[in-house]
């Protein structure tokens, strides 16, 4: 009577369940973490409450996934709904950190390299008698199971050697000195062993030889790639007694060129079921074969290795973060130091910035430069793309402006140049979007000019009114776009009371989980509803108002863009100038 597959709990999140067997029969299995519907109960939040189910149909099992949350692997391939294929004997299915094996007992190999490739869709009923003469035989294949099942039945020399190796791996995190230790503890205890590979799998599946070791010098050092990709695959150890017998799959000629008779190859692993590399072992001596307790020793072993390895690269990781934020900082402060640390003290006038970008460092800049002639003036640009290819062209953005605004005459002409200046440092396709004002404390008027920006806005304090400067377009193009362009400029004069803000698109884009963004309506909806209320509208307040909208609006979510606003404007007429603010001209927004 044929007994009916099962499957096998072969890992699980702290090794307590492992090697749970459960039955299958023609009634569907129910897998997830509800005891009262599931047969097989997996007790962990992220599984889902009726995660997958094993259907049997025509004496064929299949899985399929109910719609869990995250995921069902089958031979580390995403499972969604049914599968197509029915399972077959040694076949691995991921659940969270729950890994089963479905095992056929029914399933007969072909008792040589057919067994280590894995069974064929379709096997024959009866296999013949194994020849008495043939060396070619695999002896086992193991999933990995708790190492105390190994343990218990070893001697003390191995176990010494275990413990050895264990002990060595707990001491260091150089995996890279550490690794031809282990190869050297393996051939004192496997003394029939002539070569020991270590191999890595590295970036883009790339089989990584860091240890290879041979007690022949004349030994070859090339290894068999397809057993070792196997290996990996499956998660599988496995273990031959004669491997260069067998012609089955095109192996018989790459392991008779590496003469590899007995031949053991064990899998490492990360906890989540992640291939990260194998030890291999074999002898070229027909008479010096590895036996099933010598592959459950190199199980133990290859444990130690992994958890090893894993945080070898956890702890490099790390490293390699801790550098990223250290100059990340760096980086940081460096920008910080392009933009103003302290407003304008400029008689008569209040300023207000705010700056914030969405990554390390950003693209958007402003800037406020005191003129020769007792001007000032006020810049504010947005620099395309974000990141640290936006920051190096803001850093130049930051020098070329100082420069164009201190040497020209006029704002209009400043940008002018300003444009031939970027133009000739060759952007790459990047290009700036600018709004630049020159303020004339005598007259009271600025000067602007709108380099394909948004446009400013003012508040009137005599209507009590808040309007866009430019109604239209400007017309004119952002910096670095158009070689040769020349820009024009717009005068505004400021009454007492009266205020400019200028922002980028970082205030107009911001938005919450909901993907509403706050837009130019936002902006004027927030300061007609301030205005309505009787709240006082200078510079200062016109920019914290606007700046705790956005706040309220985006909530925890992640940023979007970068984020710089600037606000500037004369004192009411009763304001003593003594009252004109000074200090940082940053806010940093909390998240």
């Amino acid at each position: 009577m044929l007994s009916m597959p099962s499957l096998i709990l072969t890992k699980t999140p702290d090794g307590s369940a492992a090697g749970d067997k459960h039955p299958l029969d023609k009634d569907p299995t129910l897998i997830g973490r509800s005891p009262e519907k599931c047969k097989v109960v997996l007790p962990a939040n992220a599984v889902s409450r009726e995660h997958a189910r094993i259907i049997h149909t025509n004496g064929q099992f299949y899985i399929e996934d109910l719609g869990s949350r995250n995921s069902t692997f089958l031979n580390n391939k995403k499972v969604e709904g049914r599968w197509n294929t029915p399972l077959k004997h040694g076949d691995n299915i991921k659940i969270c950190d729950f890994l089963f094996s479905f095992r056929d007992e029914n399933y007969k190999g072909s008792g040589g390299l057919d067994d280590l490739l894995g069974p064929k869709t379709s096997q024959p009923e009866e296999e013949p008698e194994e020849d008495p003469n043939s060396h070619t035989t695999v002896e086992a294949t193991f999933q990995r199971i708790p190492v105390q099942q190994f343990l218990d039945s070893q001697p003390s020399e191995k176990l010494r050697a275990v413990l050895d190796i264990s002990t060595a791996l707990s001491k260091t995190l150089d995996i890279e000195a550490l690794m031809p230790q282990i190869a050297d503890e393996l051939f004192k205890v496997f003394k029939q062993a002539d070569r020991c590979f270590i191999i890595e799998l590295g970036e883009n599946d790339k089989l990584i030889p860091k240890v290879v070791k041979s007690r022949r010098p004349s030994a070859s050092e090339q290894f068999s790639r397809t057993i070792v990709r196997k290996c990996l695959s499956t998660l599988e150890s496995y273990l031959s007694e004669d491997a260069s017998s067998d012609a089955s799959m095109g192996l018989a000629q790459s392991i008779a060129d590496f003469k590899i008779r007995s031949v053991m190859c064990v899998a490492l692993s990360s906890q989540d079921g992640r291939g990260l590399g194998v030890i291999q072992l074999d002898s070229q001596d027909r008479t010096k074969k590895f036996t099933k307790d010598d592959l459950k020793l190199l199980i133990c072993v290859a444990a130690q290795a992994s958890i090893a390895l894993e945080n070898a690269r956890l702890h490099a990781t790390v490293l390699k973060q801790q550098k990223l934020e250290e100059e990340n900082k760096a980086a940081t402060t460096v920008q910080k130091g392009f933009l103003p640390q302290a407003f304008p003290l400029l008689p008569g006038y209040e300023f207000f910035s705010f700056y914030l970008a969405a990554r390390t460092v950003g693209g958007d800049y402003y800037d406020f430069i005191t003129l020769p002639n007792g001007k000032q003036a006020v810049l504010l640009g947005d620099v395309s793309g974000k990141g640290v290819p936006a920051a190096l062209l803001m850093a130049r953005l930051s020098g070329e402006a100082r420069v164009s605004m201190l040497t020209q005459a006029g704002v209009a002409r400043a940008i002018t140049h300003l444009n031939e200046q970027l133009m000739q440092a060759n952007l790459h396709d990047r290009y700036v979007t600018l709004s630049a004002a020159i303020i004339d404390p005598k007259t009271h008027e600025v000067e602007l000019v709108n380099a394909g920006h948004l446009s400013p806005f003012i508040y009137r304090s005599a209507t009590n009114k808040f309007v866009k400067v430019f109604e239209k377009d400007s017309g004119d193009f952002p910096i670095g776009w158009v070689p040769g362009h020349e820009y024009s400029a717009h005068k505004v004069r400021l009454e007492p009371g009266d205020s400019l803000i200028v922002y980028t698109d970082g205030i107009e884009d911001a938005q919450p989980n909901t993907g509403q963004r706050f837009l130019e309506e936002g902006v004027v909806r927030t300061v007609e509803h301030a205005i309505r209320v009787g709240q006082s509208m200078s510079a200062r307040d016109l920019g914290t108002v606007v700046v705790e909208a956005v706040k309220r609006h985006v909530g925890t979510h992640p940023q979007f863009d970068d984020i710089a606003l600037v606000c500037y404007g004369r004192l009411p007429q009763e304001t003593d100038d003594s009252h004109i603010p000074t200090g940082h001209g940053e806010i940093t927004l909390e998240r």
